[in-house]
């Protein structure tokens, strides 16, 4: 019996999206909250992008094997490749952009 993991799953989801944000984020991190709710608001007018909620505090491994040493962090995923981070200092007006051109380009 193949044993999956928390990781295989993430990367299952990383790679049969077409469009995945991966959240980075811990409890102890007030501004993740802040952040957290701007992105799924703006998230809702693009409802086939996938958001998947880490704690980066209980995955820890995950989080350093993705890079990710401070919280927040937004890893944008187009086709299962990494195309852009976005972390701590936001320019939502830059986010917001940058998925709408994506999700332009695969619709």
């Amino acid at each position: 019996m193949e044993e999956v993991t928390y990781q295989d799953r993430i990367n299952d989801n990383i790679n049969n999206s077409k469009m995945l944000i991966l959240y980075f984020s811990n409890k102890a991190c007030g501004a993740c909250e802040v952040i957290r709710s701007k992105v799924e608001k703006l998230l809702e007018l693009y409802p086939e992008i996938n958001i998947i909620d880490i704690d980066g505090e209980k995955e820890m491994k995950f989080a350093a094997m993705k890079s990710v040493f401070s919280f927040p962090l937004l890893i944008l995923y187009i086709e299962g490749k990494e195309t852009m981070r976005f972390g701590r200092n936001i320019d939502f007006l830059e986010f917001e952009k940058s998925i709408d051109r994506y999700y332009k380009y695969l619709s």
